[in-house]
């Protein structure tokens, strides 16, 4: 079975970004999706590395456990969260081999306004490919999403449950065929 770690953006229960996660983990059985919790996560310093602490030893130890990861994020000030930078910086150093390097990732993005939180996607994207990371070739965005869901918080969007759909689909096709 394939572990997909996921991470939300949002440390907040009810974001968007985490129902939207909730909605994804539970598209495909034959996959086991870990929501990895970063929100203890000492700041990153690399000052600490000679002694890492055992928050950091025991997030990298879950994603190196990971086949692959999701993130789904929300924008903050037209760019990443900063939780969930610092999550990526920690897992990126060489401790002592690198954690994320060629790990496959799938991108989803969302904000209240029309562009969907497409600025974050972008620089998420452009970090985690300069870390050498497999990001999936796809740009989703959701755009005003607070209309996509319904008071029980499930998705009632039709054409973003197919986008989500489709790109989780071909996203573990293509951890299959690794």
């Amino acid at each position: 079975m394939v572990n997909i770690g996921v991470l939300v953006g949002s440390l907040s229960k009810h974001s968007y970004s985490q129902k939207i996660a909730n909605h994804l983990m539970t598209r495909s059985p034959a996959v086991k999706f870990v929501q990895v919790n970063y929100d203890i996560l000492p700041l990153y310093n690399p000052d600490l590395e000679k002694k890492p602490p055992l928050e950091w030893q025991v997030f990298r130890k879950v994603i190196d456990k990971m086949d692959a990861l999701l993130i789904v994020t929300q924008e903050y000030n037209f760019s990443i969260p900063g939780g969930l930078k610092n999550a990526i910086d920690v897992v990126s150093v060489p401790s002592p081999r690198p954690h994320i390097y060629h790990k496959p990732v799938l991108l989803v993005t969302d904000s209240s306004g029309s562009r969907g939180g497409a600025n974050a996607n972008a620089h998420i994207q452009q970090m985690l490919r300069y870390m050498g990371m497999d990001v999936m070739n796809a740009f989703i965005t959701i755009g005003n999403v607070q209309q996509d869901f319904d008071a029980n918080d499930r998705l009632i969007n039709h054409d973003v449950m197919t986008e989500l759909d489709n790109a989780l689909n071909d996203f573990i096709k293509g951890l299959d065929a690794k």
